[in-house]
């Protein structure tokens, strides 16, 4: 039977978030969604013993419109965020495949520590420094779209190498800032595409962050002051490929987030 250091070292490597015939599940047929989030955190926490930071954490399958997509997905799936998976607006990111959901989200920064389970509004509220506008790029890798993982496989390998978030510049005060109401467009090369607001993610982006300390909180885990909390797609994710140079996210409070693409050279072939 494989340990959990196995397991670890099984998803810390190249490749990993692309090869179904590499899925967890096939070292530990039984291993459930909340031991998955344990290795996924043990993984991070390796990159960081060779220099990476620890940033924060994200939630994916937030809203319907990717649920639809994904029906069977765990609401939510929380990942964790590497520092150097972090990119400013306006930056150019290369991305290491074909093709790419772009994802429209609302974020926030933490000033204090948080720790569930059953949050308040009020506590959760209480702890947070700023908003901002966010933008998550998910490779879409060979499998995924397919259904050929498991759900404990996609917990472990959530924000792996390839996948950013790119974050904008303007903070906003919670104060007097109902992120519910919060309204955003998605455009790409310069056409919209989509637009929804912060109801989309649980209701609301302050229901997500307590279900991401929710989970945290079941293996023993945390969410941290100065830490960044992403809250999930608003619109229905863009998927996007070689033609597509650019995105940006217009929110109506949050101001706006831009992204650049280079496409690596075979992704035309």
């Amino acid at each position: 039977m494989s340990s959990f250091d196995d397991l670890v070292a099984h998803i810390d490597r190249p490749g990993i978030d692309g090869k179904p015939e590499w899925d967890i599940t096939r070292l530990k047929a039984d291993l459930n969604q909340k031991e998955a989030l344990a290795v996924q955190i043990a993984v991070k926490r390796r990159r960081t013993l060779e220099g990476d930071t620890i940033a924060g954490h994200q939630a994916s399958f937030t809203s319907k419109n990717v649920q639809r997509i994904f029906p069977k997905a765990p609401v939510p799936m929380v990942g964790t965020l590497l520092k150097s998976l972090i990119r400013d607006s306006g930056d150019l990111v290369e991305l290491d495949c074909a093709s790419v959901f772009v994802e429209s989200e609302i974020g926030l920064i933490l000033k204090r520590d948080l720790e569930g389970p059953n949050l308040s509004h009020a506590e959760i509220l209480g702890t947070i420094e700023a908003f901002l506008p966010a933008i998550e790029i998910a490779p879409l890798r060979p499998g995924v779209m397919e259904g050929k993982f498991s759900w404990p496989h996609l917990i472990a390998v959530q924000k792996a190498k390839g996948g950013f978030v790119i974050l904008g510049r303007q903070l906003t005060s919670p104060k007097n800032f109902d992120p519910r109401l919060e309204g955003c467009l998605v455009s790409v090369n310069g056409e919209a595409k989509a637009g929804a607001v912060g109801f989309e993610a649980m209701g609301s982006p302050i229901a997500v962050v307590a279900a991401i300390a929710a989970k945290l909180h079941e293996i023993g885990e945390k969410l941290h002051a100065g830490q960044v909390i992403i809250t999930g797609s608003l619109p229905p994710p863009q998927e996007i490929g070689k033609n597509d140079s650019n995105t940006m996210v217009e929110f109506q409070t949050l101001g706006q987030v831009s992204v650049r693409f280079a496409w690596p050279e075979s992704s035309g072939s």
